[in-house]
């Protein structure tokens, strides 16, 4: 799991119109009573190679990572967080895990004190 906070003007509102003109289709939705959004995108597979024989591999693509994109604050001012989950074994992350971590993990997050 990855969380991640993007402080700019950009609403979870313009991001959703940003994916659909790119001909994305991911699901918005209301998370916390803020906006959010459900995307997957694939993650980067890469080895480096730490010595003796072996040389690195070229860069991969890995197994698909599902985002969900919340809103900072109910209004939708600009910004949001980023729960992002992933898979070793390729199998795409159910929805529900999404919700449940933003569901514990948003609240315990301290407010920024200034924009």
């Amino acid at each position: 799991m990855n969380l991640s906070a993007t402080y700019n003007k950009l609403s979870v509102a313009q991001y959703v119109k940003m994916k659909k003109t790119a001909g994305e289709d991911n699901r918005a939705d209301t998370i916390l009573g803020r906006p959010a959004l459900f995307s997957s995108d694939p993650t980067m597979k890469f080895e480096i190679s730490l010595g003796g024989r072996e040389s690195s591999a070229p860069v991969e693509e890995g197994p698909l990572a599902r985002t969900l994109t919340v809103a900072l604050d109910r209004k939708d001012a600009g910004g949001y967080y980023d729960i992002t989950v992933w898979s070793r074994t390729g199998a795409l992350p159910d929805d529900g895990v999404l919700l449940n971590l933003a569901e514990e993990v948003l609240p315990t997050v301290p407010d920024r004190a200034a924009r």
